[in-house]
């Protein structure tokens, strides 16, 4: 066992030990062997995470930025579960695109507020959920119950802005998170008239004080 592992072990076990007593450590053992047959990810000290070499790409891609394109050519679904364009909802109008997760009330509740903040008269308000509802108990489509779920939200926030199913899958590397560089929900994007990104706002925000 060379010095690095003896540490690595030292540090886990002690980890083991305060969280969960000795019991825990002892059930952790089980699991130390594989974990020290293992090479270390990263050469740097304990607790320090992997750089984007070492793990064979970005940890974080780069977040859309001021200037940047809007792509839009994402997967899109309206609120009764059919396909959509983005690019035909955008129709070169200065938009705010409101992404978030519909199982998360303070996502959700951040959507009201923002009816409040956008001027109407200058953007129009679209609201992207990026996740899905599951179906694996009593079946069904993804999309659609998701959609169905969208509509109940509308209704019971009182909301007026078109709302639409925007499916993510973080895994992969085209994963609307991952082309987008999303750190956060809600993420609010302001595209201008001319497809390209004006501002970014990552989580909540005082809508209160903010103008759009």
């Amino acid at each position: 066992m060379t010095e690095n592992t003896e540490k690595r072990a030292r540090t886990l076990i002690g980890a083991a030990k305060r969280r969960s007593g000795v019991f825990g450590a002892a059930t952790f053992a089980g699991l130390l062997a594989f974990s020290l047959s293992q090479p270390a990810l990263s050469a740097q000290e304990e607790g320090a995470f992997p750089t984007a070499d070492e793990v064979g790409g970005d940890v974080f891609p780069d977040g859309l930025k001021a200037g940047d394109p809007f792509p839009t050519d994402i997967e899109l679904y309206d609120a009764n579960g059919k396909p959509v364009e983005l690019a035909e909802q955008l129709d070169g109008k200065r938009s705010v695109l409101a992404l978030f997760i519909s199982a998360v009330p303070a996502s959700v509740g951040e959507l009201k507020a923002l009816e409040k903040a956008v001027d109407t008269n200058s953007a129009q308000l679209l609201f992207l959920n990026t996740d899905q509802v599951g179906t694996a108990l009593l079946g069904g489509d993804k999309i659609k119950e998701t959609a169905r779920t969208l509509r109940v939200i509308k209704h019971e926030e009182g909301l007026k802005s078109p709302m639409f199913v925007a499916p993510n899958n973080v895994f992969a590397p085209n994963g609307l998170s991952n082309r987008l560089g999303i750190r956060g929900l809600p993420t609010v994007v302001v595209v201008k008239a001319d497809g390209t990104v004006e501002n970014v706002f990552v989580g909540s925000q005082d809508w209160n004080k903010r103008k759009i």
